[in-house]
């Protein structure tokens, strides 16, 4: 074999081992962890998420931890079973869920693909916490039930989520209480997810309907300004027209109206810099809505009605539950789409995905106002003395906490409203019984809030320890949101949760405080640095000032640069050391295939060392007979990986003890003892630090331990299944001497296939979902699996030991005999007889207890533990 350095060689193996860097930080449990601190602390005290990172939304999703909503909204992609799983071990009331879709960067001014994504995901998640906080969904609902036909709920809805989607944004972007990192996060979200007319390919047209005029000029006005609307009315740009004249005629009436709408919308804020209830940002969300009810019923409402009845695909595309937020959804291909079947205008709708969570889809986590009926009038969303004069709506609430009250001019409403704005919860209907998806919502929310305080209605989906994912109380995680809360009911100026970078030991340094901090100027708020805060406008600074440059994005997003850089750090493997590892292992089957070819007739009874490696000739001969398991860009569940950390963290405590006492009966007293360690005095001549430092058990007698795995058929069998038990003990000892600086490497055989899951140089975080897949079948190749691992062993200077992890149903039992007398390396087996009577091993488990260097069965799963303790006490022997 060729003596090349796997480093260097494209078609290496080592390219197996590296898993995709941005999709692992997406989906990391310390990106999780860190959305979830950056969401909690702006939360007000009382209110528990959990955020998921997961494939299953498209953008992001706030719902009950419930399964009915899980399944039902129309946010996510999840059937029943995923639902289930996803909310194991989760004690938390709501769930926000984050995609870990790749960033697409040809749409905005980055090429970084982690700060992209970085800025991406919480700038989702930003724009989910604002509306949970701000809009008041039970009164919107009751407003579109009491005020709008129900053939027209669709239209009014549509309306509502841009106007909504427009005005939480623009506060946010404009105003003086988020960072300039949070404006330009949520400036890239839209900037990605807004389509535009350059998106058409050359030669394509788009040809939209009256109804795709109004949302996307609304959707301009309002949200994001995508150069839609004035391609639309420019005759010389033929890429977006009309479906019909009647179409073009009737939208030129109404858009000044529409205008003028997004104008009002944006100007009606709800900001009291003292009310953690966000009481008065969901009043002026009621004021937006009535607002939006006021221009459907004079404006749009007659051209609607006076056309012909939507036909049942234009229903499909646009029905009550329908997620628009008004962004260009215009038909992307050759000539005109949709021709009306008569002079009246077309309602039809191309079908587009909606990038974010509909309006009613966000659960109500902050008390709604209630809803006053007995002010102004039905239709009118401020009085004439509440109009400024260039004809828009006035700020209701002063943006720095004026005299004047937002609770005042809620009218319109019917004697019934307070109930339709704080629905009936009937928790044991379905999610289909309730007769809207605000109050199918509100009784998910209420079961889980239901399942969470009472363990015995928790429905399996709940962890009855309490803490999250199984972590300890006082985690970290749990102190920075302890001290967000506290923020929250004290006033004063503590840090808040935010992104934390990792220091060498696994623990975490807070970064300073930028955009995660409360919302509303609570405690912790900082306005923009440099220039003067503008006035209220219209999102995104449309108009009057340019859209962010690539200078102003970098420079707003250097913090997540840093940290997503950092991030990325943590979750890449070091392919230098995979390539030496590689090398030596390639080094060894040659310096192996030369003792075999010199001694060809070497016999059972050689005791030589360059022989005992080729006795049996279960190994492999060549890199090229080894087979590799890829480093898979999927992780597991949260709660799964974290409870293979506490099993860990109590086996690392026996074999830190245990290294510990072997330290000390190893060690001589008294004065005339010892030597003198030249190194050691060398380093404190020199003021060299590390002569001070304290070596980690473990580490002063280096050890290298080959741990196999058995996935064979029978591993099927037992009670539970010996797969489960197995590649739990394989994760938690694997992890266990990791952290005590013991190298690791894992073997494992499936389909009678012995495989290298895990070189040395590989930590057992990046291999996790490899290990704890249960998948097994074929046979038991136990032979070639020791034989592998006895080569790979030979790799290291340490000393070494290999655990096998099997139910001892071997396909060859005298070939797995010859293997354990001819190694000179320890073998040890911890037998899986989770399916046999406690005392009684197979015979084949019996026959084989004699060769190994020690055997200890495990017929209880409970017991699984205290075997893995027996084998942490075997490092100390060899």
């Amino acid at each position: 074999m060729s003596n090349t350095d796997p480093s260097t060689d494209p078609s290496s193996p080592i390219e197996t081992f590296t898993p995709n860097v941005h999709a692992r930080v997406r989906a990391s449990t310390g990106r999780a962890d860190r959305l979830r601190s950056f969401l909690q602390g702006h939360l007000p005290p009382g209110i528990d998420v959990e955020v998921v990172l997961t494939p299953a939304v498209q953008t992001a999703a706030v719902l009950p931890a419930d399964i009915d909503a899980l399944v039902s909204s129309d946010a996510t992609d999840l059937e029943r079973q995923q639902a289930a799983r996803l909310l194991e071990g989760v004690d938390a009331e709501f769930l926000v869920l984050v995609t870990t879709a790749p960033t697409p960067l040809e749409r905005i001014p980055l090429n970084d693909q982690l700060t992209a994504d970085h800025a991406h995901q919480f700038g989702l998640a930003f724009h989910e916490l604002l509306h949970i906080l701000k809009t008041a969904i039970g009164p919107i609902a009751a407003l579109l039930d009491t005020e709008v036909d129900p053939e027209y709920h669709r239209y009014v809805h549509e309306l509502i989520n841009i106007v909504e989607d427009g005005a939480i944004e623009n506060e946010a972007i404009n105003g003086a209480n988020f960072s300039d990192t949070a404006e330009i996060r949520l400036e890239l979200t839209r900037r990605i997810h807004s389509q535009t007319p350059d998106d058409l390919s050359d030669g394509q047209q788009a040809r939209l309907s009256f109804w795709d005029a109004v949302t996307t000029t609304l959707y301009d006005a309002a949200v994001y300004p995508t150069g839609t609307t004035e391609v639309l009315l420019d005759e010389a740009d033929d890429r977006v027209g009309f479906v019909s004249d009647a179409d073009e005629t009737a939208f030129r009436m109404v858009r000044d109206a529409l205008e003028q709408l997004a104008a009002d919308a944006l100007a009606i804020q709800g900001v009291d810099l003292e009310d953690a209830t966000h009481t008065h940002n969901k009043t002026a969300s009621v004021q937006r809505a009535r607002r939006v009810i006021d221009t459907w019923t004079s404006t749009l409402q007659p051209i609607i009605a006076s056309a012909d009845e939507p036909t049942d695909e234009s229903r499909g595309h646009g029905d009550a539950n329908s997620e628009s937020d008004g962004q260009d959804h215009s038909p992307q291909q050759d000539g005109p789409v949709g021709t009306p079947e008569s002079v009246g205008v077309s309602l039809d709708r191309e079908a587009t995905e909606d990038p974010y969570q509909d309006v009613f889809d966000h659960p109500t986590v902050t008390p709604d106002p209630d809803v006053d009926d007995t002010n102004g009038s039905a239709n009118s969303p401020a009085s004439d003395a509440e109009k400024s004069t260039d004809g828009t709506a006035s700020t209701l609430v002063e943006r720095k906490g004026g005299d004047q009250n937002g609770d005042e001019q809620m009218s319109g409403v019917d004697d019934d409203s307070e109930s339709r704005a704080n629905p009936a919860i009937e928790s044991g209907k379905e999610f289909s019984d309730h007769p809207s998806r605000p109050q199918a919502l509100a009784a998910a929310a209420e079961r889980a809030r239901k399942d969470r305080d009472d363990p015995r209605n928790r429905g399996g989906h709940s962890s009855p320890s309490g803490p999250q994912h199984g972590r300890a109380a006082t985690s970290d995680d749990d102190r920075l949101a302890q001290s967000s809360l506290d923020a929250f009911q004290s006033g004063s100026e503590t840090s808040q949760p935010s992104e934390t970078g990792e220091r060498d030991d696994g623990s975490s340094d807070p970064e300073p405080p930028r955009e995660d901090r409360p919302v509303d100027g609570h405690v912790g708020d900082v306005g923009h640095e440099t220039a003067a805060e503008p006035e209220p406008g219209p999102a995104h600074n449309r108009g009057e000032l340019a859209a962010p440059s690539p200078a102003e994005y970098e420079h707003a997003l250097e913090h997540d640069r840093d940290v997503a850089q950092r991030e990325a750090a943590r979750e890449q493997v070091d392919r230098e050391a995979i390539g030496r590892e590689l090398q030596e292992l390639s080094d060894v089957l040659e310096r192996q295939n030369r003792n075999r070819n010199s001694h060809p007739d070497a016999g059972p009874e050689s005791s030589t060392e360059t022989l005992s490696a080729s006795r049996s000739g279960a190994g492999p001969e060549s890199l090229d007979d080894i087979v590799f398991v890829p480093v898979t860009d999927d992780l597991v569940p949260p709660d799964q990986w974290a409870a293979v950390e506490d099993g860990a963290a109590r086996v690392a405590q026996v074999l830190k003890k245990e290294l510990s006492l072997e330290r000390q009966r190893g060690t001589r007293t008294g004065l005339t003892a010892g030597g003198y360690d030249t190194r050691a005095g060398h380093r404190l001549a020199i003021g060299d630090p590390r002569v001070c430092e304290t070596p980690t058990p473990g580490r002063e007698k280096r050890y290298a331990l080959v741990l196999v795995l058995d996935r064979s058929r029978s591993m099927r069998n037992g009670d539970p299944p010996k797969i489960e038990v197995a590649t739990q003990a394989v994760a938690r000892f694997a992890l266990a001497a990791e952290r005590l600086g013991i190298r690791v490497a894992i073997i494992d055989f499936i389909d009678g296939q012995a495989r290298l899951a895990k070189p040395f140089a590989v930590e057992t975080r990046h291999v996790q979902t490899t290990l704890l897949d249960t998948d097994c079948g074929g046979g038991t190749p136990l032979a070639e699996a020791i034989g592998l691992g006895r080569t790979v062993v030979e790799t290291q200077r340490d000393e070494q030991l290999i655990i096998t992890v099997t139910d001892d149903r071997p396909s060859d039992v005298e070939a797995v005999k010859r293997e354990l007398r001819a190694s000179y390396v320890p073998v040890c087996s911890l037998t899986i007889a989770t399916d046999c009577e406690t005392g009684t091993l197979v015979p084949d488990a019996s026959a084989l207890a004699p060769y190994y260097e020690r055997q200890a069965a495990v017929y209880d799963v409970d017991a699984i533990d205290d075997r893995l303790d027996q084998f942490a006490s075997l490092l100390i022997g060899f």
